[in-house]
């Protein structure tokens, strides 16, 4: 870990205008707004330090925004950690509670209604094929010596591919690859809205043991830690 950038992380977490609330609002932003938030970037702004909702959005969209800022503060908390079924879950059930998902009783646990990646032809995993699946996927990433780029690339891929919710995998999924960036002193990149095309098609050009086209799409993608460098060098 880079443990001056964590440490400077760390220490802001309950300062406004700080690396870390800068971080948080970068991340959640494009996050969200790949998966249509429409929240601008002024309105999550009042809403992460004001905890007011201005703009016309949907219930949904304004419970997973809120609901996603406490992700965010859990994958901060638990670096570290490893990945386990549970911590899944835990990390779902957070990210939809109180939404519709979760009324209908598919927050917070595994898949059991066959669904699929709309826009492209993958053939995700089945219900019953997604926790022996996400048992090999951790199984070989923890099992890496030194891990890479190319590595979270794959893990993301084949996470996705799996897609072990009902919904919310894309943005469970990015979670993860925050976590693993950041554990791993790697370049911290977010996936941003702008570029939402050039991520779907680098996801779209992959398959199961080519994963360049995701990782190409990574690598171009500007260091965080380097943008805001003067806030903890």
């Amino acid at each position: 870990m880079n443990n001056k950038f964590l440490n400077a992380l760390l220490k802001t977490q309950h300062l406004k205008n700080s690396l870390y609330a800068i971080l948080k609002h970068n991340f959640l932003y494009h996050s969200n707004k790949i998966e249509g938030s429409t929240f601008t970037t002024e309105a999550l702004a009042l809403l992460l330090d004001k905890n007011v909702v201005t703009g016309r959005h949907t219930l949904d969209d304004v419970q997973e925004t809120v609901n996603s800022s406490y992700v965010f503060d859990t994958i901060i908390e638990t670096l570290g950690t490893k990945i386990t079924h549970k911590f899944l879950k835990n990390l779902h059930s957070s990210l939809m509670f109180n939404t519709t998902l979760h009324s209908k009783g598919f927050a917070g646990i595994y898949k059991t209604i066959p669904n699929m990646i709309i826009g492209t032809n993958a053939k995700v995993s089945q219900p019953f094929e997604v926790e022996p699946k996400l048992d090999e996927l951790l199984e070989w990433y923890y099992n890496l010596d030194n891990i890479t780029i190319d590595n979270i690339a794959e893990f993301h891929y084949r996470f996705e591919l799996i897609h072990p919710f009902q919904d919310g995998n894309g943005r469970i999924g990015r979670f993860l690859m925050l976590k693993q960036m950041l554990e791993n002193n790697l370049p911290l990149v977010i996936v941003s809205w702008d570029t939402e095309d050039l991520y779907r098609n680098s996801l779209n050009l992959c398959s199961i043991g080519n994963y360049s086209s995701l990782s190409t799409y990574l690598k171009s993608l500007t260091d965080f830690r380097e943008d805001y460098k003067e806030f903890w060098c």
